[in-house]
């Protein structure tokens, strides 16, 4: 079973807790087990209210990037690009202070986000053309490959889309599936 939610772990680890709790009540003393019975029922239902907390105020850290079609929403749902422009912005605005660097900065720390981004997709293309290099007379579906990357089917035919674009693979149909393979 491949866990890649936070929510399955909190499941995981409640269903866990509240198993070895019932296990381990009958062999506490009988003046300890009416507490330990109120904790038993207490804490799920603290995980209930925590859950809910975090589901209606930061909803997006319940899922995981493969759990987006497309791991650019992921980015936006958590600001992540934003908090790189942000980061970036600061770190330039020292560098202007001191009269290292000169240029709008808003505009100078979205092109190093829209470049940490383009720097991710270059290291997926390449761990996937490697990948898909090492196996020169297999072919593979974004699937298989999202599943061997732990990414999303999404990321990775993004990803064989560039590659066939600079010509690194090749497409084609395997039956009704469509399959890349890399080009010897």
């Amino acid at each position: 079973m491949k866990v890649s939610n936070p929510l399955t772990i909190v499941a995981i680890f409640a269903g866990v807790a509240e198993v070895f709790a019932t296990g381990a009540l009958v062999l506490l003393p009988e003046t300890m087990q009416v507490k330990f019975i109120d904790f038993v029922m207490f804490f799920p239902t603290l995980i209930v209210v925590v859950f809910f907390l975090i589901l209606v105020f930061k909803p997006q850290v319940l899922y995981a990037p493969s759990d987006f079609t497309n791991e650019e929403h992921f980015l936006h749902a958590n600001n992540l690009k934003d908090v790189v422009a942000q980061e970036t912005e600061k770190v330039l605005s020292e560098a202007k202070e001191k009269n290292q660097i000169s240029g709008d900065l808003k505009a100078l720390s979205k092109r190093v986000a829209d470049l940490t981004v383009r720097g991710l997709e270059d290291d997926m293309d390449k761990k996937v053309l490697s990948y898909m290099l090492e196996r020169p007379r297999e072919a593979f579906t974004p699937r298989g490959l999202g599943f061997i990357f732990t990414t999303s089917k999404h990321t990775t035919l993004d990803s064989l889309l560039r590659l066939e674009k600079m010509d690194k693979v090749v497409s084609g149909m395997d039956g009704q599936i469509k399959v890349w393979q890399a080009k010897t």
